[in-house]
């Protein structure tokens, strides 16, 4: 939700146009010269061939070089110019630029090589699987595109579509397969089913030429290489999955499910040091998936996200209260500023330790925004009372230093935070479920903590809605003063006779 600019903002503002003016224009220009370098050495190697005899690579004849190289040139182009209209953000950051442009180029790469084989042999749903992965399947599609023209290129200009087709179809293949991938064992599909449509691509290619006896003249090889196409992708999928995390900082399905298993070392160590905060994370990733899957969010992400959001309470367990045994409380030995640095700290904490375990920077988000800057109101009035309204105390000294949440993910576990704590404490207040749940999202938007977020307002209509089912499907509370003997006995009506 966007924030309103006041009168306050001018200093501010004109800060922002000077930097937009200085460096950041200097940094489009690097940028502008990189990418042309780019374009410009990736049609490069369509100038030549490389040979399996002496010499290595042979350059070819100026037309072809030329026509080659810009055809070339001209679809990389039309890509760049694509995805810096229609995807701004992917290109303005360095890492994910730097994953895809890598991603092609190791792609060219191979189909110069295979052409010393067969073109049918390039793993072009390798590239765009890998691709709808991390990025996004439009992302995906526009590489897919591109690579399919280069297949076709070094096919030679006026050379056989087959190849192109083949190039296009799998990558596509390998782009739709990724919506069911969350573990390794789900890569086998990609491979089988891109292997498969190669194979029948390239059979309808050779169909009409086709003269009996059919198994004598199937050109043999071509299926093979057709088909090992498929499984070295998915292959080579299994093997970059964890260079590409690295690289681009984003964790893939497959990285979400493992950080999801029970026997997971974090998980692990939750679970039996804090249990409170393990249980209380338990209902936090409850919350988040539902309310995810209402607007269209990421589920798994959020879901993984709850789940790690407060790991840094392992550090000082005892001095959060779901962890608290007994009337026992830290706290009361400590002053409100100590509490407060107690509290703030497992931001810290948690972000160390979830580096320290590989956690990707999208999982690590949810450690510093899920409070924001938020006020810690209880110690906050607790230093006012003691401070007996003498002292001035800025609230600023009594909020979280962590970040405001900027995507639709880390926005819904900074509000399912505050819900589920509520919600432990409806009997005592005899406060309404809905009741609660506006109070409580309502404040967080009053207080500014969803100023950078891109929720709308249907967003947080349809969240408070999906928090409220959820709690209601959560609360299995037993009866109370449940009789040990049989309702008979006691002249009562059981359940189902009342």
């Amino acid at each position: 939700m966007k924030k309103n600019l006041t009168n306050n903002d001018k200093t501010g503002i004109s800060e922002l146009v000077e930097s937009l003016a200085g460096p950041s224009f200097e940094g489009r220009s690097k940028k502008g010269l990189l990418l042309t370098g780019y374009v410009l050495f990736i049609s490069f190697l369509f100038t030549f061939n490389f040979n399996t005899t002496e010499p290595f690579f042979v350059f070819l004849p100026w037309r072809e070089a030329v026509a080659q190289g810009l055809v070339v040139a001209i679809s990389a182009v039309a890509t760049i110019s694509y995805l810096t209209i229609r995807k701004e953000e992917l290109t303005l950051d360095n890492r994910l630029m730097a994953f895809l442009m890598g991603t092609a180029l190791i792609l060219v790469l191979t189909i110069k090589g295979a052409g010393l084989v067969s073109l049918y042999l390039v793993p072009v749903a390798f590239a765009t699987a890998l691709t709808a992965l991390f990025l996004d399947f439009e992302t995906a599609l526009s590489l897919n595109l591109f690579l399919a023209i280069a297949v076709g290129v070094q096919s030679g200009i006026s050379g056989a579509i087959g190849p192109t087709i083949v190039a296009f179809a799998g990558g596509l293949v390998g782009i739709l397969e990724t919506r069911d991938i969350n573990r390794m064992s789900d890569l086998t599909s990609i491979g089988i089913s891109v292997g498969l449509v190669n194979a029948v691509l390239v059979f309808a290619f050779r169909f009409p030429a086709l003269t009996t006896p059919f198994i004598v003249n199937l050109d043999w090889p071509n299926y093979w290489w057709a088909v090992l196409n498929g499984l070295a992708s998915a292959l080579f999928i299994a093997a970059a999955v964890p260079t590409a995390e690295r690289i681009t900082q984003i964790t893939s399905p497959i990285g979400l499910m493992e950080l999801l298993n029970p026997s997971h070392p974090l998980m692990e160590r939750l679970r039996s040091e804090t249990p409170g905060t393990y249980h209380h994370s338990q209902n936090i990733a409850s919350l988040g998936e539902s309310a995810a899957r209402a607007i269209g969010a990421d589920p798994l992400l959020t879901k993984v996200g709850g789940y790690y959001h407060d790991i840094g309470k392992m550090v000082r367990p005892d001095f959060f209260i779901e962890n608290q045994a007994g009337d026992s409380n830290p706290h009361d030995d400590l002053t409100p500023s100590m509490s407060k640095i107690v509290l703030t700290s497992h931001i810290k904490q948690g972000l160390n330790l979830g580096k320290r375990y590989g956690l990707r920077e999208d999982v690590l988000s949810f450690i510093p925004s899920h409070h924001g800057t938020s006020l810690i109101k209880y110690f906050y009035l607790k230093a006012l009372r003691e401070g007996r309204e003498e002292v001035n105390f800025p609230e600023s000294d009594f909020r979280y230093e962590g970040k405001l949440p900027r995507s639709k993910e880390t926005s819904i576990i900074a509000l399912a935070d505050p819900v589920e704590a509520a919600s432990h404490t409806l009997e005592d207040a005899g406060q309404k479920l809905e009741e609660m749940v506006e109070e409580q999202v309502d404040s967080k938007i009053e207080d500014g903590q969803l100023d950078h977020s891109p929720l709308t307002l249907d967003d947080i209509a349809a969240i408070k809605e999906a928090f409220i089912e959820t709690l209601r499907a959560m609360d299995q509370r037993r009866v109370q003063n449940y009789p040990k003997e049989r309702p008979d006995e006691l002249g009562m009506k059981g359940p189902r006779e009342e």
